[in-house]
């Protein structure tokens, strides 16, 4: 029972937009908006607050090559997951359901499991960016990293509205603060250096078998 239900919350994750996993539990709010420009090492972290939801932690590095693909992982750390890690090899942007290789999810002490990529391809609704970008121009903010001097664009599109800040020295995408109707998410740090925090050899994922219902026995006719 125990694996089952872990299975079920990795599946409800998967199912998340590649970067509406930055909010487990939320299927919308603020992206990733910047230009994924991935090197070995770099990485961010978020404070993201959701309204209704309270404030969760985010990381996402780069922490790995492979020829000409790059490992990306997530750790998110509150929230109604708890401690979740993605990790996963892609050939460029992530939002891009094509450029995803190879998944690896790590779900609180359970094992390191390797997902089928066809499960997040088919259960993810994001096909990248799409709608309207409107250049608002350079700002200096202040947020708990420190002062930036960004670059604003608003974002539009069916979903809603957008506002991204953004600052080429924070990798993997810049992004120093962005907000929508709903959520938050702020840059409360960013450096190099940065490791998998998945050190164990995945597992593959096999769907465990239902057990079949034994069939009824025919009735005895009077």
């Amino acid at each position: 029972m125990k694996k089952m239900l872990w299975i079920i919350s990795t599946l409800f994750i998967l199912s998340l937009t590649p970067f509406a996993h930055a909010q487990f539990g939320q299927t919308s709010g603020p992206s990733f908006y910047g230009e994924f420009k991935p090197v070995v090492g770099g990485w961010s972290e978020y404070q993201i607050t959701t309204k209704g939801e309270g404030s969760m932690k985010m990381k996402v590095a780069v922490v790995g090559k492979e020829g000409d693909a790059y490992w990306y992982e997530t750790v998110m750390e509150g929230g109604k997951q708890g401690r979740t890690i993605m990790k996963m090899l892609v050939s460029g942007n992530p939002e891009d359901q094509k450029n995803i290789k190879r998944v690896i999810v790590k779900q609180g002490n359970e094992p390191a499991m390797e997902m089928p990529v066809e499960m997040i391809q088919q259960s993810s609704k994001s096909q990248g960016q799409t709608g309207k970008v409107i250049d608002k121009g350079t700002e200096t903010i202040k947020v708990p990293a420190g002062t930036f001097k960004t670059q604003h664009s608003q974002y539009q599109d069916a979903s809603g509205v957008v506002d991204t800040w953004v600052y080429k020295d924070v990798s993997p995408y810049g992004m120093v603060k962005s907000v929508s109707k709903d959520t938050e998410m702020v840059l409360s740090g960013y450096g190099t250096g940065a490791k998998t925090q998945i050190t164990e050899t995945p597992q593959k994922f096999e769907m465990p078998q239902m057990p079949q219902m034994p069939e009824g026995r025919p009735r005895k006719r009077r």
